[in-house]
């Protein structure tokens, strides 16, 4: 499995129509490419949760001049094999080690690859444990 350290960016967005091609807008403006995202609605405010690889620092300030508030974190961002059995190798690896998952996303596309973005008490202990599962895809 293919592990990579990453940073999620919590951008409040309120609950409005098209504010979110303004997020992402403003971060095409600077170059900045987005290797996931995840959105969600809670008592009344919408948020994004955007998985970057590199170019944090643009995307902070381009965010922020657009006049949205951002939150930082650091997740990881696992490929796994698309088949029965990768996502429980992946979590049951992180139980046996006492690592808590605190939130977990993934996308795949039908292909042999799926991306999962985690984040849990411990990424740098759950990134090591990961690329040493057998069978790696």
């Amino acid at each position: 499995m293919k592990v990579k350290q990453c940073h999620e960016l919590y951008v409040s967005i309120g609950n409005r129509v098209g504010v979110g091609a303004r997020v992402f807008a403003s971060l095409v403006g600077v170059g900045v490419n987005v290797i996931a995202f995840d959105g969600w609605q809670r008592e009344g405010d919408a948020r994004f949760a955007i998985v970057l690889e590199e170019d944090v620092e643009r995307a902070v300030t381009a965010l922020a001049k657009a006049g949205f508030d951002v939150e930082r974190r650091t997740a990881i961002a696992v490929d796994l094999a698309n088949r029965p059995g990768s996502l429980v190798a992946l979590l049951g690896t992180l139980s046996d080690a006492n690592i808590d998952v605190i939130h977990s996303y993934a996308t795949g596309t039908g292909g042999k690859q799926t991306r999962v973005v985690l984040q849990t008490s411990d990424n740098q202990m759950a990134s090591h444990l990961i690329s040493t599962i057998p069978g790696r895809a």
